[in-house]
């Protein structure tokens, strides 16, 4: 009996995904990370991939896997780029993006109980229809409320409200043994699971916090001289500020590439090329005060407030900018605002001499500390992409050097766990690992320390030590490094308009698309999703074989523009899928039974007009 069969007769009728062109979507996040690299370091591709429907189910699956030493990898919307959901020794996937249902809302004490794979969009659906909404989100609000927990916690909002963790009020968790417990922040054990990647168990089960929708938005956006000076009126704000009760929801930096980049964009002169600062009000009263302030302080130019207005409404879509990669490399790390202006001119110029153009997007989270996203526009399809790539490690190192914390570890950041824990905290996540998961089935081979293929050779260059020095050395020599890349292989250039092939790669694989889609909702499968169809686009342009199967997936779809009224990149969705079904249609004639038994499942399904009713 086979490991699928074996997890049947313990689990029931639970979801099992085991064909190797199903399998391959989940063997990757949204980062674009050459084959070379993950097939000769790791076994990307899992064993199987299971979709539970309960936490029972959850539970079973864990306790075989703990049985039968299987590695076991949580997964979300794979939103995240740095690895954090790739298999690295095989194992067993746990997709938990259909396990998603908003399952009680307390109107009176301002909280709601979602499972792990809610998405954040869908509580703000639910709860604004009750005079609520969400405290803190992320920039991608598509992505899952237990992703978010295990990798993140910072993003909109979080100036005024803090760490997400401050808005948990409980939590159940699975263990790696397969028993189940309710954590509340109180617990000793609750900081294991909050940004530590699914390394302790599987969050399943989050009752949150929720406030009063607020009266309106103010937001306001002022330009500076400089990076240097935008962060100044930050640190100043940020002192003065609290005395004067100023209560901005956000404080947000963009510098002067990335306006330029959206102007570029739009096709228009919306915004001043210059470094800029955005702070957001929830009601007027706030917004009052703090133009009385501002009157008082001084400060820079401030833009026209429609320009806010845009910057404000297109929070949620920061990968936008792809579109003129078509790939998008970026580097996150926490960094004192007293630092950032310094951190900022140094990654710019290192971009500089590898020829790339840094572009720069940060929020502040306190009074102290600001979450930069150091970025630049590439081309995966091009050899000087394997350049590109330790240069975002090299923008790390830089800030690690000025006093930063990488945001999160997952694959390729794990070098730097000793800027992001001390000794005494290493020590600690390592007992409590030894203790709870003896055979380290939870996400292994990363995090922690990463072991790859034959004999862990490979993985020595991940070893922190000798990480940390050749990264140093790299840094030093970029002059020279940087100049002959550029030299031989050229500057990274922008793209002016998307072909078939260019659309493809232009994709930013957040899973917006998989978080709206009917055809998923009634599936579960993401080969008939955005991002499903675009990655066997890809497949087509390589000339990789296509099987039927994944030639009729692409006809199951209900064309009802959903995945690109939210798409990160704003692409021409529709379009590409007219070109797709004709070429399918060419290969392999139209599927009319399967699409007809496809609508049929649709208009069958009480969770696709359950997302109806939420969404209308």
């Amino acid at each position: 009996m086979n490991m699928t069969d074996e997890l049947r007769k313990i689990a029931g009728d639970i979801r099992i995904i085991d064909k190797a062109e199903e399998k391959e979507m989940y063997s990757h996040d949204i980062g674009d990370v050459p084959a070379i690299m993950t097939k000769t370091f790791f076994d990307i591709q899992p064993d199987f991939v299971v979709q539970p429907k309960n936490v029972d189910e959850i539970r079973k699956v864990l306790a075989f896997a703990d049985e039968k030493k299987i590695p076991v990898i949580p997964r979300g919307a794979a939103s995240w780029g740095f690895g954090g959901v790739i298999p690295t020794h095989g194992g067993i996937v746990i997709d938990l993006s259909p396990f998603r249902r908003v399952l009680y809302l307390n109107k009176p004490q301002k909280t709601v109980t979602v499972e792990a794979g809610a998405r954040w969009s869908d509580i703000d659906i639910v709860a604004k229809k009750e005079g609520l909404c969400l405290m803190t989100y992320p920039s991608s609000k598509f992505s899952t409320v237990g992703g978010w927990i295990a990798t993140g916690g910072y993003g909109i909002n979080s100036f005024r409200y803090g760490h997400l963790s401050k808005q948990i009020v409980s939590m159940t968790v699975v263990m790696p043994s397969g028993e189940s417990k309710k954590i509340t922040p109180n617990d000793p054990e609750f900081e294991y699971f909050v940004s530590t990647e699914g390394e302790f168990g599987i969050i399943v089960e989050i009752n949150l916090k929720l406030r009063d929708v607020p009266e309106a938005s103010y937001p306001h956006l002022f330009y500076f001289d400089s990076d240097r000076a935008a962060f100044g009126f930050i640190e100043q704000f940020v002192k003065k500020g609290q005395s004067a009760e100023l209560r901005p929801n956000v404080i947000r930096f963009l510098d002067a590439v990335h306006l330029s980049d959206i102007n570029e964009i739009m096709h228009s002169d919306v915004f001043k090329k210059s470094a800029a600062v955005m702070l957001e009000f929830g009601s007027a009263e706030d917004d009052s005060r703090f133009l009385k302030f501002m009157e008082q302080m001084g400060g820079g130019e401030e833009a026209p407030r429609y320009a806010a207005s845009y910057l404000w409404n297109e929070r949620l879509f920061g990968m936008k900018t792809k579109r003129l990669g078509p790939t998008i490399l970026a580097s996150e790390c926490i960094i004192p605002i007293t630092a950032a202006g310094e951190f900022i001119e140094k990654a710019k110029t290192l971009g500089a001499r590898f020829g790339v153009e840094i572009f720069i997007d940060s929020y502040v989270i306190d009074e102290k500390n600001t979450l930069v996203m150091t970025n630049f526009l590439c081309d995966s399809r091009k050899l000087k992409y394997l350049i590109n790539l330790p240069l975002t490690m090299m923008i790390t190192k830089t800030a690690v050097s000025l006093g930063a914390e990488p945001y999160g570890l997952g694959i390729w950041n794990a070098p730097f766990i000793d800027a992001l824990y001390s000794g005494a905290k290493k020590k600690a996540l390592a007992a409590y690992k030894a203790k709870i998961d003896p055979n380290n089935i939870m996400n292994p081979g990363k995090f922690f320390r990463i072991r790859s293929k034959w004999m862990n050779i490979p993985a020595a260059v991940f070893n922190p030590g000798f990480f940390r020095f050749s990264m140093g050395i790299l840094v030093a020599l970029s002059p020279i490094i940087g100049k002959t890349a550029t030299l031989f292989m050229g500057k990274d250039k922008k793209v002016d308009s998307l072909d078939f092939e260019l659309t493809t790669h232009a994709c930013a694989k957040c899973g917006n698309c998989i978080a709206v889609c009917p055809a998923y909702l009634v599936t579960k499968n993401e080969e008939v999703t955005a991002k499903g169809k675009i990655a066997m686009a890809k497949k087509l342009i390589e000339g990789r074989e296509v099987t039927k199967e994944e030639a009729e997936n692409v006809f199951m779809c209900m064309h009802c523009k959903a995945c690109e009224s939210i798409c990160q990149t704003n692409l021409e969705l529709m379009n590409l899928w007219d070109a797709l079904e004709k070429r399918m249609e060419g290969k392999i004639g139209r599927p009319e039974e399967k699409i007809r038994d496809f609508l049929k499942q649709v208009d069958d399904s009480k969770e696709y007009w359950e997302m109806v009713e939420r969404n209308s």
